[in-house]
């Protein structure tokens, strides 16, 4: 494995396939929100692109103090063929579908609309009873767990854009080196700790990479939402004037 990455925090050399970068979520969230916070994030929104990628993305948030939020995005596969990625919808019919998608324009509307079915019954479970965050004119920070084909970050970057977004930047601790090259081109910024020639599954670079549930989702937002409260009323009170009593 090499990591090329001109983003990169280093250079690993001569790890093998069966090797893993990251402990859990958690410890490749630490070492990304460790990456960012040399640099300033005003006015920045956290969104995740998957269930696994909120853990993620829920440590970038709290090093940022920045609100966090998932987008639901869910792939077009090949019929008969699921493993096969032809593209990534988003809310708002923000679509990305690779060029070298070989159906008729039927088949890949019937396989596009199976994708968007999927995405409106997580949507409702999620975002149902909380609203969205608003993204309109401030950067959003767009973040997963890896990154194989980027199919599903390409079709965020474009709803990104439909939301009027001020800047997207795509920060992931892991990346195929075509993933990270059409990200690239979809981002006005590509953060990356490792980009790898022979990716495979994002999963085993990961000691523990165990599936998160809805409910999971909900309980992480849930917490980055009191963080944030918190945190708030102290900064508040420290910045309160001093009155003093004659």
């Amino acid at each position: 494995m090499e990591t090329i990455s001109p983003d990169s925090t280093g250079f690993v050399p001569h790890v093998t396939r069966a090797s893993t970068l990251y402990v859990d979520r958690l410890d490749a969230g630490r070492r990304l929100a460790a990456r960012l916070a040399d640099e300033a994030w005003p006015n920045t929104v956290v969104i995740a692109l998957s269930h696994g990628g909120v853990e993620v993305a829920a440590e970038v948030a709290r090093e940022l103090r920045a609100p966090l939020d998932m987008l639901v995005v869910r792939k077009i596969r090949y019929p008969g063929a699921p493993e096969r990625v032809l593209g990534a919808v988003a809310p708002g019919y923000a679509t990305y579908v690779h060029s070298d998608a070989d159906l008729s324009h039927r088949r890949l509307a019937i396989a596009t609309a199976d994708a968007r079915d999927e995405l409106e019954h997580v949507e409702h479970k999620l975002h149902g009873g909380r609203p969205a965050v608003d993204v309109r004119g401030r950067d959003v920070l767009l973040v997963d767990d890896g990154i194989t084909t980027g199919a599903r970050m390409a079709t965020a970057t474009r709803w990104a854009r439909t939301q009027r977004a001020r800047r997207i930047v795509v920060a992931v601790p892991i990346a195929s080196v075509e993933g990270a090259e059409l990200l690239r081109a979809e981002a006005d910024h590509f953060i990356c700790l490792h980009e790898l020639r022979s990716l495979g599954a994002v999963g085993i670079w990961y000691e523990e990479f165990e599936p998160l549930t809805d409910d999971d989702v909900l309980q992480l937002l849930d917490q980055a939402d009191r963080e944030r409260a918190v945190a708030a009323q102290r900064e508040h009170r420290f910045h309160l004037p001093h009155r003093s009593h004659l």
